[in-house]
Formats: C-alpha cells, structure tokens, sequence
C-alpha cells in the first residue's frame, strides 16, 4: 500500500513563456517612413488684364523702336495695301435706252433712293436721288435721260427693279400712277386702240383684252364706235360705252407688268406714245 501522505509529484501547466527582451546594446535604429510624395500646389492663374496692359506697353516701346509707327510702314512701305478704292458708279441700265422722261412710283427718303417708271416701255428703274430732293410724289415727272446735267433729281442708276419685289405701298400706287399716265395721253390711246380695235378670232374682240369686258360688252362697244364713226376723245369713249377708258386700259398694262407671258401684249402695241 502506499502512502497517502506520500508527496506526488505533479505537473501543472505553466502559463506562455515571455519573449526574450532584445539586449539594448545590440538595438538598431529603423529607417524612418518617407510618406506620401508632396503634390505641388497649383499657381494662381495670372490676370487677363495685367497681361494686355503688358502687350501695349510692349507694343509701344517696339513703335518708337527702330521700325517706326505701324501706320507709317505700312500705308508708305511696300507690304501696305495702300489707301481703299471707291466703288465705280452704276452704269446706266441698257434697258433705258432711249428713255428720257419717268414717273415716280415710290421715294425713300432715308436711302435717297426712288423707283421709278420710264415713260417709253413702262419699265421699273431704281435711281440714286440727290440728298437735297425734298420727297418727290407718286407721278411726279423726272428726267432719267443720259445727260447728266439735265438731270436735276437723279445722281445716277442703281438698276432694274422687280415688281414683286417692290414694296406693298408701290405696288399699291402703281395703277394709279399708270391710269394718270394713260389719261395725260389719252388721245393717243383712243386713236391707237378704242376707234382701230378689231376682232381677234371668230369668238373673241380685242375689246375683251380690256378687264371685266366680255363678249357682249365687246359687242356694244363696236356698235356705239359704228354710230359716231370714230371716238373724238376719250371722254366721249367713256360716254358712248359706259365705261372708264384709261382704268380699264391702265388695268391691262398692269396685268401684263405683272405676267410676262400674257399675250398678246398691248404694252409692246401701244407703246411708245407717239410712235
């Protein structure tokens, strides 16, 4: 038997062991972190202003330099374009060959320019107007021949007009103006047209040329033409026919100022007055 009071020998577990302390003597120093690399700070953008007041002053110290002014090389020096042409005047429109008298059909004073109406063909023309011209009126009468010097109102052409480009007051005038021009040479159109106007075709007179004149207008008119002969003037026209001579004829010129391809054209028949 053993002893109980007999002293065992007992293993108890030891807690872990302490590393071992460097010696102190043998400790090196670590090479310090270096970080991150510094980034630059951005400059502040320098002013617009303080540059341009330096491109001047550099500017100017070049000019009073050794190669002068600016103006004086270049208008005087060879690589300068030298002093500006003016335009050459318009010439006169071909179209207003023969032309001598026109009518007024519109004035901007503004512009101090005027369209007008040549008397021989009805053609529109756009003319330069003298600054002194006081504002001229639908009619008025005005000299557009080649002689400068008898042309009071007019410097010169600036070219042809377009009636559909004119304004909305023109276009508006232009009848007016053209049943003034028919009644100022009214005998001319009476003899001309009203006393020879003939048949055209089996079916059609050439009285029927004339707007709102139909088939039995046409009619009456030959019948009140047959009783006097001929028409003495354009009143007694108005007066046997019941119509207005010159509207109805200033009508038909307008259409075909407005339709170069009416025909037949009583503008190329009738006109010139006089001819």
């Amino acid at each position: 038997m053993t002893d109980d009071r007999r002293k065992r020998h007992v293993n108890v577990p030891s807690g872990p062991k302490k590393k071992a302390t460097p010696d102190p003597s043998s400790y090196k120093m670590s090479r310090p972190t270096t970080g991150r690399t510094e980034v630059p700070k951005p400059q502040p953008k320098p002013d617009p202003s303080t540059q341009r007041q330096g491109r001047r002053e550099g500017g100017q110290g070049r000019q009073q330099g050794g190669r002068g002014p600016r103006q004086g090389g270049r208008q005087h020096g060879g690589r300068g374009r030298g002093p500006q042409q003016r335009r050459p005047t318009p010439q006169r429109p071909e179209a207003l060959k023969g032309e001598t008298w026109g009518r007024v059909i519109e004035h901007d004073t503004k512009d101090n320019v005027a369209t007008v109406m040549a008397e021989r063909t009805l053609a529109f023309v756009r003319a330069k107007i003298k600054p002194e011209v006081n504002m001229m009126m639908p009619n008025q009468r005005i000299n557009i021949g080649t002689d400068k010097a008898a042309r009071p109102e007019v410097v010169h052409f600036i070219g042809m007009a377009r009636l559909d480009r004119m304004t909305n007051m023109a276009r508006t005038d232009l009848p007016l103006v053209v049943q003034l021009f028919v009644e100022e040479h009214a005998q001319h159109f009476v003899d001309a047209f009203f006393n020879r106007a003939g048949p055209l075709s089996i079916k059609q007179h050439s009285f029927e040329l004339l707007p709102d004149v139909g088939s039995v207008k046409a009619k009456n008119m030959v019948k009140a033409r047959e009783q006097v002969g001929v028409f003495a003037s354009m009143d007694e026209l108005n007066a046997q026919c019941r119509i207005n001579g010159a509207e109805l004829l200033a009508r038909r010129f307008v259409q075909e100022l407005e339709d170069k391809d009416l025909q037949p054209r009583l503008t190329e028949l009738l006109l010139p007055v006089g001819a």
